[in-house]
């Protein structure tokens, strides 16, 4: 059993998961004496990255994405040396495998929004459209403040058809609202989807742990105890 006794802390802050690693670093910040406690064998909780044989195998289904105001706020990004995933989607349909991309990042494969006629119409698209340019350049004021519905209900008053919410907007957001139903809180959806479009999708070099490592790298000598 480790001995943590030692000098008298203003706060001892239990487990060195991001939220423990950020709370840490604020009190720090304030002027407080602090101890962060971790009982496993390195900082991150579920965002790490195991090495085994030469590879880096993260834990989980890992993204890193840069709007997120947190990461503006705590990460020095260069330093991540990040790796960007192609902006887009891949479907699969009884059609085949059709390509969701961002024109506005990629121009040159609007071609790919021709190809989506099986499951997404003009119409569809052109609300999808709007959808997003107002997520993207309206305030987040906006959104926070906007009526608080579902988002299966957000979708549908948007005008975007039932045969689009199921092949791309249901199996998508499942994945990350962890939830099928599309029950999460359309407010949520909103500022998860205009994260996306403001955002870039992407891994640290080193793998999802280097996030952590970074954050616990910050923190004063002797504040982080094993």
């Amino acid at each position: 059993m480790t001995d943590h006794r030692g000098p008298r802390r203003d706060v001892i802050v239990i487990g060195a998961g991001l939220a423990g690693l950020a709370c840490a670093a604020d009190l720090c910040r304030e002027g407080l004496s602090v101890s962060l406690l971790e009982a496993s064998d390195t900082v991150g909780g579920r965002m790490r990255t195991d090495r085994r044989e030469g590879f880096l195998l993260d834990r989980g289904f890992q993204v890193f994405n840069t709007s997120y105001p947190q990461v503006k706020q705590r990460m020095w990004l260069r330093g991540l040396r990040l790796r960007p995933f192609t902006p887009g989607a891949l479907v699969y349909t009884p059609s085949g495998r059709l390509r969701f991309s961002d024109p506005t990042r990629r121009p040159g494969v609007a071609v790919d929004l021709l190809s989506l006629r099986p499951v997404a119409g003009r119409r569809d698209l052109l609300t999808l459209g709007l959808l997003s340019a107002r997520d993207l350049f309206g305030p987040v004021s906006a959104v926070k403040h906007a009526a608080d519905r579902t988002t299966r209900t957000a979708l549908a008053d948007a005008g975007i058809s039932e045969r689009l919410v199921d092949v791309f907007f249901r199996p998508f957001l499942s994945g990350v609202f962890l939830e099928d139903g599309l029950e999460t809180s359309s407010r949520f959806f909103h500022l998860v989807w205009r994260s996306m479009l403001r955002g870039t999708q992407c891994l640290p070099a080193a793998g999802i742990g280097a996030v952590p490592a970074q954050l616990a790298g910050a923190l004063p000598p002797g504040v982080l105890r094993p």
